[in-house]
């Protein structure tokens, strides 16, 4: 399982790191530091180490070793309140944790797909961006904005993570490649852009495992394209970020970095899979800022970072998992990303209509609303995509599209009733995403087993 070759750069790496955490162990009892920067030398010193494994291994087993070795130190010090160096800092992090779990699905990516410059370039930005963003912000923060409510972060630490990331990806893709110089500055650019808004959305150390799986991703996805669909793809982000704050900025409903945000998801939408699947999320967006779906009274401050995340975490999955098929099979996933967003607004619809009503949610006049709802939602989401793709005119999935649509909306109000204690609006979002993207699934799985045929058509 182990090839002989790497036993001993296995062993030079534990000694590396164990020699590296003694030292920052020691710093922090003999000369009293501020937690934060002991902190963030482990990380930035693993983060070097774990930028040579490409080099020195030639098996993702080596690498899931020690990181097996590295989670378990970290939980077992954190237990015991043992190497305060990383464990000291007041805020909660799983940071920690999340970095040896990063590092191994990273290698095991660029394993698979046999580019380690990949993994070199997503540990070298978690490493070193990561590291002066969050000194630099400590230090010289001055702008702050709101993550969450007790959560902000600083213009000054984001904007060092930007350009920082812009020159490792540019800089390194420009040595170690072919790629023309224009290219790698685009890439650079649009890959930055992406990666600090995947760190200003990170709390809780949850950005040690965004920042390199979602540098790994953009750049696998970009580096294979000409010098004119990469500039059509720079231009199209700002388009979308541009459009996204015309759209959702006039009413002030969220905070502006969710509208930027939720600039990444359209673009996502538009350019990851084919552009008409932009309209649908443009079309949501719409809807949210000025069909009542969160009237402005409801409001005692700007909607944040987790809700967001929760309410368009269901249509980011089926993007992505879209994504990971060929384009011919973009008529039968569709169907799950329109469900996604139409149950959410509908129940989003259902909230502000009713506020919970005591009547059964199986009640027919509870249905009638339900049923409604979903037929503007076949309307204005799923009607536009009948031009696009044939396949969907047929009345199955319309149906299924109707039916899951009143079902989600409907099952959510249910466990909304059951649920006996008072729910605070995170955690009704997190409700939110678990009964869309799995009614979206079951209705995906009704339609593959009906027409099995679907999936040898495409």
């Amino acid at each position: 399982m182990i090839p002989e070759s790497d036993w001993l750069p296995l062993l030079c790496v534990i000694g590396a790191i164990l020699g590296l955490m003694v030292a920052a162990e020691l710093w922090c009892r003999l000369g009293n530091p501020e937690p934060e920067k002991t902190r963030k030398l482990v990380h930035l010193g693993s983060g070097f180490i774990s930028m040579s494994f490409g080099f020195l291994f030639k098996s993702h087993w080596s690498v899931a070793i020690l990181c097996v070795l590295f989670i378990a130190t970290m939980l077992i010090t954190r237990k015991l309140g043992w190497l305060r160096a990383v464990h000291g800092v007041s805020r909660k992090s799983d940071g920690a944790v999340l970095f040896p779990v990063a590092t191994y699905l990273t290698f095991f990516l660029a394993y698979q797909v046999d580019n380690f410059l990949l993994y070199f370039i997503s540990i070298a930005v978690l490493s070193t961006s990561d590291t002066l963003a969050a000194l630099v912000g400590v230090r010289y923060g001055q702008k702050k904005y709101v993550v969450e409510a007790s959560a902000f972060k600083s213009w000054e630490g984001s904007i060092i993570f930007l350009f920082s990331t812009f020159l490792i990806v540019h800089l390194s893709l420009l040595l170690a490649t072919d790629i023309d110089r224009l290219s790698c500055v685009l890439i650079g650019f649009w890959v930055a852009i992406f990666v600090t808004v995947f760190e200003a959305f990170s709390l809780e150390g949850t950005d040690n495992l965004w920042i390199p799986m979602g540098t790994f991703y953009l750049l696998w996805k970009i580096t294979c394209k000409n010098l004119d669909t990469i500039t059509i793809d720079v231009f199209c982000l700002g388009g979308c970020i541009a459009l996204s704050y015309l759209t959702l900025w006039p009413r002030r409903k969220l905070e502006p970095l969710v509208i930027l945000g939720l600039g990444l998801l359209l673009d996502a939408s538009f350019r990851l899979l084919q552009w008409n699947w932009g309209i649908p999320m443009w079309t949501a967006l719409v809807l949210f800022n000025y069909s009542g779906v969160v009237r402005q009274r409801h409001l005692d401050h700007m909607i944040q970072v987790r809700t967001v995340v929760y309410g368009v975490g269901s249509t980011l999955f089926w993007v992505l998992v879209s994504n990971l098929f060929p384009s011919r099979y973009a008529a039968i996933m569709i169907l799950a990303y329109l469900l996604t967003i139409s149950s959410m607004l509908c129940i989003g619809w259902g909230l502000v209509q009713d506020q919970v009503s005591k009547n059964s949610p199986w009640h027919s006049h509870q249905l009638l609303k339900s049923a409604i709802r979903s037929l503007w939602m076949l309307l204005l989401i799923f009607a536009p995509q009948l031009y696009f793709y044939p396949a969907l005119r047929n009345p199955l999935s319309i149906i299924l599209f109707c039916a899951g649509t009143i079902f989600a909306d409907r099952f959510y109000t249910f466990l909304l009733q059951v649920h006996t204690k008072r729910l605070t609006p995170l955690l009704r979002m997190r409700l939110a995403f678990l009964v869309t993207l799995l009614v979206a699934t079951m209705v995906l799985f009704m339609y593959s087993l009906w027409f099995p045929q679907i999936w040898s058509q495409g």
